[in-house]
């Protein structure tokens, strides 16, 4: 169920602390509301990127799993090309989860009170 709001805050920036705010909420992909939200609640903004390549990469594997599951049932074997596309296919997706990963660790968009 969707939240109904009815509550206004006002708040006094200056030009320069307006853009810096608004171009921190662009970047974390929210609107200024939600990054003001976030932030209040102290929460960690992350931006990933990268994201629907890792699905695709994904959805890829287990296409390449369920191909070689059928040959290796039907004929007993499976080829080295098979097994050498899989291996391909897991390395991408531990490389950008690698990156996934430091960039969340390399965040510093904490705050602390």
């Amino acid at each position: 169920m969707p939240r109904t709001k009815t509550s206004d805050v006002h708040l006094r920036l200056t030009p320069t602390e307006k853009e810096k705010l608004s171009s921190q909420a662009a970047k974390a992909r929210l609107s200024m509301s939600q990054y003001l939200l976030a932030l209040s609640e102290q929460k960690k903004i992350i931006v990933a990127e990268g994201i629907p390549e890792l699905c695709t990469q994904l959805i890829r594997i287990g296409t390449n799993v369920n191909q070689i599951a059928m040959v290796a049932n039907t004929y007993k074997t499976v080829s080295e090309k098979q097994i050498k596309i899989v291996n391909d296919n897991l390395i991408e997706v531990q490389n950008l989860l690698g990156k996934l990963l430091d960039t969340i660790k390399n965040t510093s968009d904490e705050i602390e009170v």
